[in-house]
């Protein structure tokens, strides 16, 4: 092979970066070719086979991750740190200015001076003024703390094992270099992505100069050696003392390499491993330190894929977004259970499909209180017992009641009265569930929702209605609500002299409440709305129970005592209500009749 390439070998063709992984004939061709890997894998022609030939396998499993290019193909040298970052922050000579950064509207200026070019920002013309101080400032390479060197085709060749065993026999990096430090010691988020690196030891012994960083980004680099003497380790380790946050996303190393580095960071608290074609994990172990892991964007299907993480003690947060997540863990396995540390977990983007998965998280994550759970099948067609289609609202509201320690659902904050409204409803579609089946299958119903017994008693149980009648349940007759509503103390005043208190009207279920609304605007003569619509359940609670409850939890006065109950306990009528929007009332209502009181806002 031509010592000039190699298999691991990282190039640049046309500011596209690419790892060699064949050099040798092809068949039905004359001379050399590269097998290279494109990092960008829509940029190729094949995987690595051609003619019904394997000559080499990519990493990235894209049909077009492959191709084969000439050896004489002309390459982009590689660059320096130093040269990157002159490159990026000080690639211009710039005049001295003592202006400031200014905008300034040219209508309000009596003459402009005629070098400033008037440009236009949302419709208005201004003029430019003192950009290159501005850029003077950011080309002070000392002062920069945030450097971004994403895609410069960086390499660095002094600390390259093989490299430096080629040109002198030395197996380590120098000790006494000093280039970045005396050109910009203060950095302490820096971002060396898509690159040319191809030893760790490259990436170490640019940390190893900036005492000051705290954040470090490698992301799509293909490493083709992360190997270290012990004396390697211990400059790596005392490199990188002072980072917290380390992200290797795209990098497809594999699991067993993420952890053998992620251990040379001492303090070490945020992780992010995304992007790097993960199924399941080895039994190779993070950090303890660990308090928040991102694998986004991998291929787990279940999470017992994930089963190194449960021993992690203090890790916090995991999102795992955007992965193929649809089970717990497969029949008769047993169920993953992490530390109690674990609050926040994103589970978004997935695949996600039943209750059940929901109701076991918090066996999974005994601790959670952040969950973020949309985007999954199981919100996209949700439907009750009776076959009626739920919203995502509804979806939305049902998982805050099957997750009773839930405290932010999907970024939002879960209220009290949020948390009282889902699991009431909750309770009423089981009721439902139940009055739809025979009383032999109500046991088996009641098992499906865990959480049934501990509402029950919090609420008192459901209605549960068998109806005997012999109504057909395709007819129009089984889909209506028989409605009285009947005027309440604060819309009685507004209505005109004469008007009925009452009225009595058969609606169908699949109407939303803003069509019930106008109904009952239209009858009394009311805007419909500046309405609310109370459905009076008949049913008692206990009030005052729960002091943390504001007093505007609770929808209708006591017999006695304040709203709410600011005292003991005492028992008040409950009601619904029918809050103004698209969802269905068959959704809001159990049974086929309902009284609902009409107040004003």
């Amino acid at each position: 092979m031509n010592s000039q390439f190699y298999v691991g070998k990282r190039v640049s063709f046309n500011r596209q970066l690419c790892t060699v992984r064949y050099y040798g004939e092809v068949s039905g061709t004359k001379g050399d070719w590269l097998g290279v890997e494109w990092d960008d894998p829509t940029r190729g022609k094949h995987n690595g086979e051609n003619g019904g030939v394997r000559y080499f396998n990519c990493l990235n499993k894209h049909p077009t991750a492959g191709s084969f290019v000439r050896p004489t193909r002309v390459s982009e040298p590689p660059r320096s740190f130093v040269e990157a970052l002159r490159h990026k922050y000080a690639s211009e000579d710039f005049e001295d200015s003592d202006t400031e950064i200014v905008y300034v509207r040219t209508d309000k200026l009596k003459k402009a001076p005629a070098r400033d070019k008037p440009i236009k920002i949302s419709g208005k013309e201004v003029e430019e003024v003192g950009f290159d101080k501005i850029r003077k400032q950011l080309a002070d390479l000392n002062e920069l703390k945030i450097v971004l060197l994403d895609g410069l085709r960086m390499s660095r060749p002094v600390a390259s094992l093989k490299e430096r065993l080629e040109a002198t026999g030395e197996a380590t990096w120098p000790e006494a270099l000093t280039d970045i430090r005396e050109t910009c010691p203060k950095i302490i988020e820096l971002d060396l992505s898509r690159n040319l690196f191809e030893e760790w030891r490259e990436v170490a012994s640019i940390c190893e100069q900036l005492d000051k960083l705290k954040s470090l980004r490698v992301d799509g680099n293909r490493f083709r050696d992360i190997s270290l003497t012990e004396t390697d380790q211990a400059r790596c380790i005392s490199a990188f003392k002072n980072i917290k946050a380390l992200k290797l996303e795209d990098t497809f190393l594999s699991w067993r390499d993420i952890t053998r580095l992620a251990s040379l960071f001492p303090d070490l608290t945020s992780f992010v491993g995304s992007s790097n074609s993960f199924g399941t994990l080895s039994l190779d172990l993070l950090p303890n330190h660990i308090t928040e892991l991102t694998l986004e964007d991998n291929v787990f299907h279940m999470l017992t894929d994930l089963a190194p993480l449960a021993s992690l003690p203090n890790l916090q947060r995991l999102l795992l977004k955007d992965n193929r997540i649809s089970d717990i863990a497969s029949p008769g396995s047993e169920i993953l259970k992490f530390s109690p540390t674990v609050t926040d977990v994103d589970l978004s983007y997935n695949e996600i499909s039943t209750w059940n998965f929901i109701d076991q998280l918090q066996d999974v994550f005994p601790g959670i209180t952040a969950l973020r759970i949309a985007h999954n099948p199981l919100y996209q067609s949700l439907q009750a017992a009776d076959g009626r289609a739920l919203s995502a609202e509804d979806g939305y509201m049902l998982t805050i009641a099957r997750l009773g320690q839930l405290q932010t659902l999907n970024f939002s904050p879960i209220t009290p009265k949020e948390r009282l409204n889902s699991e009431m409803y909750y309770l009423s579609l089981i009721g439902k569930e139940l009055s739809a089946a025979p009383e032999a299958k109500a046991e088996a119903i009641i098992a499906t929702h865990r959480r049934y017994a501990e509402l029950c008693e919090e609420y008192g149980e459901p209605s549960v209605s068998r109806s005997s009648s012999s109504i057909n349940p395709n007819s129009l007759a089984a889909r209506l609500i028989r409605f009285t509503f009947h005027l309440g103390t604060s819309a009685k005043p507004a209505v005109k002299e004469g008007t009925p208190a009452s009225f009595v009207a058969e609606i169908p279920m699949s109407f939303s409440v803003y069509s019930a609304l106008g109904i009952v605007g239209k009858r009394f003569g009311l805007p419909p709305m500046k309405l609310r619509l109370l459905w009076e359940t008949g049913d008692w609670i206990v009030a005052g129970k729960d002091s943390s409850l504001e007093p505007d939890t609770w929808d209708s006065d006591s017999d006695g005592g304040d709203e709410g109950g600011s005292g003991g306990a005492e028992h008040i009528r409950r009601e619904v209500e029918l809050v103004a929007g698209t969802r269905v009332v068959g959704t809001w209502v159990d049974g086929a009749e309902a009284d609902v009181r009409v107040e004003l806002r």
